[in-house]
C-alpha cells in the first residue's frame, strides 16, 4: 500500500543583503530617503517602527522592487511551525500510483 503523510508549515525566510551605502546612495539619493522607503515598503505586523518620512512614489515602488534583483543574497528559512508545532496533518491511503488527490481539492482517502 502506498501511503502520505502531508504536513502544512508556515515558513519566514529571511534574506540578507549586503549592499554598498554608494550603490544606496546612486539609486535612492540618501542613505536617509531609502531608510524612508523601506519603513513604508514593510507589510509585516512585526515591524515595531511606524512609517517615516515621505512615501514611496510609484517610480520608487518600481525602483524598489528592481533594485535587489542586482544583489546577492544569504537566504535562512526558519521552518516556524516545525520548530515551534501547530501545523496541519492529513494522511492520505494512494489507490493508484497515477492518482495523487490534492488535499485542498478533494477529501477522497484522507483520513483526518
Amino acid at each position: 500500500m502506498q501511503f502520505k503523510r502531508i504536513e502544512y508549515h508556515t515558513v519566514h525566510s529571511h534574506f540578507d543583503y549586503d549592499i554598498p551605502d554608494e550603490d544606496i546612495i546612486a539609486s535612492w539619493g540618501s542613505i536617509e530617503r531609502f531608510r524612508q522607503v523601506v519603513s513604508h515598503m514593510n507589510h509585516s505586523s512585526d515591524w515595531d517602527d511606524q512609517p517615516f518620512g515621505e512615501p514611496p512614489t510609484n517610480e520608487e515602488e518600481d525602483l524598489w522592487f528592481e533594485f535587489f534583483e542586482n544583489y546577492s543574497y544569504d537566504r535562512e528559512d526558519d521552518w516556524f511551525s516545525d520548530r515551534k508545532g501547530g501545523y496541519d496533518v492529513s494522511y492520505q491511503v494512494i489507490d493508484d500510483e497515477e492518482e495523487f488527490y490534492d488535499a485542498n481539492d478533494s477529501d477522497e482517502g484522507l483520513i483526518h
